[in-house]
């Protein structure tokens, strides 16, 4: 995911470059504010400092929030992807809760980043295995927004998820450190 991350901030700053060129300093004459709603593909890793290795795959999500002027706003974003391998689901997600920061650098493009709580869970199910692992922990992300029509936005972005995972089914098992990542490309609309 390492890989992935990097590939991501490339792309964000190539993307981004033509805009730092073409900065606006005046006021933008769209309307960036209200509400905003939108779905994503994204490439969820879901990991853990408990065990070695990490499991990937395509997943889908999806997004809304409120924008109330120009730099801030609150998000909430829910994605999952069945990471799991033949004979064995394991659905990892995670819903979140956070404030946004932008910065818009012209009628275009903005980045924004974010930090808040997420509410986290993989459900495992296969192999005679069936639990759920769920917790709460923290979350950040970065992205970069594209504005297509007035109201159309292309988004790329990439979301960390961090927690303590709680196993109910096992009692031997505490909790377990985990990690989900999320690389996702979004559509949404600007009510």
């Amino acid at each position: 995911m390492y890989k992935t991350s990097l590939l991501a901030t490339t792309l964000c700053a190539v993307l981004a470059a033509p805009a730092f060129a073409n900065m606006d300093t005046h006021s933008s004459t769209s309307d960036n504010n209200g509400f905003y709603i939108g779905g994503a593909i994204n490439k969820t890793e879901l990991g853990s400092d408990d065990a070695s290795g990490s499991a990937d795959a395509t997943g889908f999500g999806i997004y809304g929030g409120y924008q109330f002027n120009d730099w801030f706003g609150l998000e909430s974003n829910f994605f999952a992807a069945d990471v799991g391998e033949d004979g064995l689901d394991v659905v990892a997600g995670a819903l979140t809760f956070t404030p946004t920061f932008t910065a818009r650098f012209n009628e275009t493009f903005s980045v924004f980043a974010k930090v808040g709580i997420a509410s986290m869970a993989v459900v495992v199910d296969g192999y005679g295995e069936d639990f759920t692992a769920s917790g709460f922990g923290f979350t950040y992300g970065i992205g970069l927004n594209a504005a297509i029509t007035e109201n159309l936005n292309l988004r790329l972005s990439y979301d960390m998820s961090k927690g303590d995972l709680d196993i109910d089914e096992y009692g031997y098992i505490d909790d377990i450190d985990t990690e989900i990542e999320q690389l996702a490309l979004g559509l949404h609309y600007q009510f």
